[in-house]
């Protein structure tokens, strides 16, 4: 498999799919994480609507920060995709289904930190964020402490919600 160059498929094409070998992967350990991924979904119900007191989805922040805003549809079940050099070398479930998320500030704003820093459009991780961004959430002074590290490795509401 070509690791040099970056993949991307055309607008028109399909993912290329390689199986874990060719990727230079272990396909009992992939074979594994996948099991172990589809076996391990979260507790929570199907119809969010009904979740009630399902521990995590309302108990967490005090009202009126705990009610749901929005429409809500039943969720899929476990799916995911595993992709290396831009190729597909394994799928579980139905991985083009749109469903709720939930929990992934964490993992947008790492990634976003990373691309961010890649294309010099922050300096340095360790600079505070309030530098680059003009919000009032990062103008008391415990915010304006915060940096990029922090944002990426830890989640943003802990950094920006006030303290009591």
């Amino acid at each position: 498999m070509d690791t040099e160059m970056p993949y991307y498929p055309k607008k028109d094409q399909s993912w290329e799919i390689v199986d874990a070998a060719g990727a230079g992967l272990d396909p009992a350990r992939l074979a594994a994480a996948v099991a172990f991924a589809e076996t391990h979904e979260t507790s929570w119900p199907y119809d969010l609507e009904k979740a009630g007191n399902t521990p995590g989805m309302s108990q967490i922040e005090k009202e009126p920060w705990n009610e749901i805003l929005g429409p809500l549809k039943p969720r899929g079940g476990p799916n995911g995709l595993v992709l290396r050099g831009g190729r597909i070398i394994a799928q579980w479930g139905d991985p083009s289904r749109v469903d709720m998320t939930f929990s992934i500030a964490k993992s947008y704003l790492a990634i976003l930190t990373g691309l961010a820093v890649g294309d010099s459009l922050n300096a340095n991780i360790d600079d505070p964020v309030s530098v680059t961004v003009d919000a009032p959430e990062f103008a008391s002074s415990r915010n304006l402490k915060v940096t990029w590290r922090h944002i990426s490795l830890s989640s943003a509401a802990e950094w920006v919600r006030p303290l009591h």
